[in-house]
């Protein structure tokens, strides 16, 4: 190496390639977002096609609460990568299994829209594997818990559908009654 190579500085200038891209501020969404249970965590998804469990990451499982929602979710990220791997409400009908193999492993079926682009999920099967006996104990004691809030947020929350519907009801029958009095007419 040449001695004007070693100290030399670089004066080369780099312009982006894209162009407009907006910094986008979610400290608002974040604060609106209440962790109620955080643990580290690897979780498998079940493929029919090779009728296996695929790991699907490994990172902090949390089951949070959204301000404008009465439902609880359970979120996953990736560790490094951050990517989205596990996003569904917490299921309100299905019990956590547990594995034969494992006194450290569950699992459970639910709607993922963790690669949802158009906001359909797709059903999983999805197995959540802790360090120890000990802390899956206290995942499962969590789940539960608000598995229980889900399934009485969604009592209410149908219960107030019917109440609206049976509103819509009479009116539907009258409505009826009276294209039936113009027919005859």
């Amino acid at each position: 190496m040449s001695d004007a190579v070693k100290g030399a500085d670089s004066t080369e200038e780099y312009t982006p390639v894209v162009s407009g891209l907006k910094e986008v501020d979610l400290s608002e969404e974040q604060k609106k977002i209440t962790n109620v249970y955080e643990h580290r965590c690897l979780i498998y998804f079940f493929s029919k096609e090779k009728n296996q469990w695929i790991t699907r990451g490994k990172g902090n499982v949390r089951i949070q609460k959204h301000q404008d929602s009465p439902y609880y979710q359970m979120v996953l990220y990736e560790e490094k990568t951050f990517k989205l791997r596990l996003c569904c409400i917490v299921p309100p009908e299905t019990p956590l299994a547990a594995n034969e193999g494992s006194d450290r492993l569950w699992t459970f079926a639910c709607m993922d829209f963790s690669e949802s682009e158009d906001g359909k999920g797709q059903p999983q099967s999805v197995a959540i594997k802790f360090k120890n006996a000990e802390i899956a104990e206290k995942f499962k004691a969590e789940y539960e818990k608000y598995q229980g809030q889900n399934k009485t947020a969604m009592e209410s929350k149908g219960s107030a559908t019917q109440a609206v519907s049976k509103k819509e009801e009479p009116k539907k029958e009258e409505e009826k009654k009276e294209e039936n009095k113009k027919e005859t007419a």
